[in-house]
């Protein structure tokens, strides 16, 4: 009796883990894809912040070309035709703000930094 008690115990046990399994996989998946966007957002904050000490140090150069901009400093969070925006990724109203105007072949021509602190 004891064996039989044991053995529906086990197999109780394995149907509510099979049971559980898909949602918990599903957890799972959203904890990486957490772990994946948090590092996302923390790598274009740094580049965000090379961009501002350089354009604070002068040291991004009239006439790069939005390729190299882009190599060095990431996508823009917004690009208009020749205007470049940089800002943190998740600073949407506070914060400095980096404009990035290129000239008709795609050059840096002027920068313009909204909200400096």
């Amino acid at each position: 009796m004891r064996v039989l008690a044991g053995t529906i115990s086990l197999l109780m046990f394995l149907v509510l883990a099979a049971g559980c399994s898909q949602p918990l996989r599903t957890l799972m998946e959203l904890s990486k894809e957490q772990d994946e966007l948090q590092g996302t957002v923390t790598s274009q904050g740094v580049l965000f912040a090379e961009l501002l000490r350089d354009v604070e140090k002068d040291a991004l150069a009239m006439g790069t070309t939005r390729a190299g901009i882009v190599k060095r400093y990431g996508r823009p969070v917004l690009e208009r035709g020749t205007v470049l925006l940089y800002r943190y990724p998740v600073a949407f109203f506070e914060g400095s703000k980096v404009y990035l105007e290129l000239d008709a072949a795609g050059r840096l021509e002027n920068i313009r930094v909204v909200g400096r602190k």
